[in-house]
């Protein structure tokens, strides 16, 4: 091997695999590091889709293969069938999981899947950026595929990983760079059946990028359409390989018929989501400057600082990274002082940008995205409207692609070495992550076996995970996995829909999630299984000591916690605390020293902020006696509740109103 083919080897290994792995191991590093004693980012959405990976990895290779409703109903919501459409499929990133499954653990394989997907997504917009900008150096179409595919905007969301899968992309970008720059008679029927083809294999993966994807292709058709008109050249040929293409479009559209026709069923059962909820959550523009505080460069506004004008709706970091917008800021000012960039198809791009980020746009509540919207299907379903801002980086690649082309400089070797390592260091540190949220695994894992266990040891039919101190989410998601192990049909379920007539997703309570399956409600909107002998559901909660005991729904189990976030109210006898937006009260005396009650009224957890009413006294009449007496007063109406609450369940029995003078 000559001295030629080492640098070019060099510089494969560098750019297709050592500058890939090294921002995989920087945006994974809590978990790497910890030897997967932790996982990022929190236990509510990436267990869960830990849980639809491991759910299509156990079907397709079972016995139930051939069953497609074991499949699209797993056994979480009990007795509600079908509710795998209720949330992502991920049925092509359980392929990729499945292959790593084959060999490694659920964690381990939920982890290299990860790692995988996000290499993909470096490579995609690597190639793609390459094949559209030949003549740019490989530093700057390296420095563009990193600072794009791990963008702060689309790490972001390594707490919803179905966004992920963002590697069909690469070949999208291709094709639309055709559109808006090639002659307009070269893009043949043939080459609109090979986009489409694309666009809609991304369904595959994922609604919201398969969207999203289609909108930024609609504004780059929109241009071809307008090139066209503006030559008069409405000709159209067919091309090459046009009936290998049509025959592939066809079996891409069956197979998304397949998929998808649950989903339509679960669009009749829920209905589209709100038109202002779609509007609220689309970018504002200052979300573009607006990120979490745990990136090493980051934007001028934080959770911590924010900005002056209001940033609301969900999932507002929508901060593409300095590099980003200093690489975008250089390719405007390129296509401005040279006049090759109106041959390259640089200020096209760039119109196409400006277009994506202005139609997505809300500005104090108006938008045009509900008109865009209707061209787009499936748009009306996607809640977090926010995430086309993670397209909208992804295609503003080509752009800076096609600058860098007229970026270079007469240096010699050393210098050039220099100046490559001097922008890929900046690069990474527009990168890089420093604190990111992750969990305890162990711990997590710790709590799933000793509830596993259990139930294996048990005769129930059905259970339900009644939770103290943690979140719901986390609790929900548990007793998933713990259904997924045991087989035993689980009432917890956490989605992106949660069953009809009042489900109790945040009421702990087993007896009352018993009683709501009993008075059936739901049956007028889902489809259900028939319902087991009552007197085999159980009701699991975790005591004191990390063991997992199992109740008839029957038994009222009173729910503790060990701690409380404020302490509202106290006395000699009594303290009253809030946590999680619920009140907790404690007898401070021997025996319940060091846990707090939950208090609920209908079998529904009381609210810590209600308003106007304030907790100003708390007493026992009768020491012997297991009633509490709660004053809740308003001082601005002049009227106060007596509440009688029991003390051993943290059950609301009766109140009484008296007056009581304004000030």
């Amino acid at each position: 091997m000559n001295n030629k083919q080492v640098t070019q080897a060099a510089c494969f290994g560098l750019h297709w695999l050592l500058i890939p792995a090294i921002a995989v191991t920087m945006t994974l590093w809590p978990t790497v590091s910890s030897g997967l004693e932790q996982l990022q980012t929190d236990a509510g959405d990436t267990l869960l889709n830990l849980y639809f990976l491991e759910h299509a990895y156990q079907h397709f290779t079972g016995s139930t293969i051939l069953n497609p409703d074991q499949y699209w109903s797993p056994n979480f919501f009990w007795p509600i069938k079908n509710t795998l459409a209720w949330s992502d499929h991920l049925l092509g990133p359980s392929v990729l999981y499945g292959a790593f499954r084959f060999l490694l653990d659920p964690y381990q394989s939920y982890v290299a899947w990860l790692s995988l997907t996000l290499t993909l997504n470096y490579l995609s917009i690597r190639m793609a950026a390459q094949r559209i900008a030949p003549t740019a150096a490989a530093t700057w179409i390296s420095m563009i595929a990193l600072v794009t595919a791990f963008s702060p905007a689309i790490i972001q969301q390594l707490g919803h990983p179905q966004l992920l899968s963002l590697f069909l992309i690469g070949p999208i970008l291709c094709l639309c760079h055709r559109l808006i720059h090639e002659p307009t008679e070269d893009f043949a029927i043939s080459s609109w059946l090979s986009l489409a083809s694309w666009l809609l294999a991304i369904g595959f993966f994922n609604i919201y990028i398969c969207v999203y994807a289609c909108y930024g292709t609609l504004i780059c058709a929109l241009t071809h359409l307008g090139r066209r008109l503006k030559i008069k050249n409405l000709i159209i040929k067919n091309g090459k390989n046009l009936t290998r293409n049509a025959f592939a479009l066809a079996s891409i559209i069956g197979t998304n018929l397949v998929i998808y026709w649950p989903y339509l069923q679960t669009l009749k059962t829920f209905g589209k989501r709100p038109g202002e909820e779609i509007l609220t959550n689309l970018p504002k523009p200052l979300s573009y400057f607006y990120s979490s505080n745990f990136w090493l460069l980051q934007a001028p506004w934080s959770p911590d600082n924010p900005p002056p004008a209001m940033v609301y709706g969900a999932e507002q970091e929508l901060f593409p990274g300095w590099i980003v917008l200093i690489l975008l800021a250089a390719a405007i000012i390129t296509s401005f002082r040279k006049s090759q960039t109106a041959k390259n198809g640089l200020r096209p791009w760039l119109w196409v940008i400006a277009a994506m980020v202005l139609f997505s746009l809300s500005w104090g509540g108006f938008s045009a995205w509900p008109l865009i919207s209707k061209l787009l299907p499936g748009a009306s379903s996607l809640r977090a409207s926010s995430r086309v801002a993670m397209m909208i980086i992804l295609f503003a690649s080509p752009a800076l692609a096609l600058a860098s082309q007229h970026w270079h400089h007469k240096l010699n070797q050393t210098k050039a070495t220099l100046a490559g390592i001097l922008a890929m260091t900046g690069s990474f540190a527009g990168i890089w992550a420093i604190g990111q949220p992750s969990f305890s695994l162990q711990q997590w894992k710790k709590e799933l076996n000793a509830l596993s266990s259990s139930l294996n040891n048990s005769e129930c039919s059905v259970f339900w995970y009644q939770w103290s101190d943690q979140p719901p989410w986390r609790a929900q998601v548990l007793a998933m996995h713990a259904q997924r192990r045991t087989g035993i049909p689980t009432a917890n379920g956490y989605s992106g829909h949660f069953p009809r007539e009042q489900w109790p997703f945040t009421n702990p309570s087993g007896h009352n999630a018993f009683q709501w399956i009993e008075r059936a409600g739901y049956r007028d909107h889902h489809e259900t299984r028939e319902l087991t002998n009552p007197k085999s559901w159980c009701v699991a909660t975790r005591t004191a000591d990390g063991d997992i005991s199992l109740r008839d729904p029957a038994d009222i189990v009173a729910i503790t916690i060990k701690d409380v976030t404020n302490i509202l109210y106290t006395n000699n006898e009594f303290s009253l605390g809030s946590k999680h937006r619920n009140l907790y009260l404690k007898a401070d005396d021997q025996t319940n020293k060091s846990r707090w009650l939950l208090l609920t009224r209908d079998n529904n957890a009381i609210a810590s902020d209600r308003g106007d009413y304030k907790i100003t006294q708390i007493s026992q009449p009768d020491p012997l006696e297991s009633t509490v007496l709660i004053t809740d007063r308003n001082v601005k109406q002049g009227i106060q509740y007596v509440w009688v609450v029991n003390s051993k369940t943290g059950e609301f029995l009766s109140q009484t109103m008296e007056a009581y003078p304004k000030p």
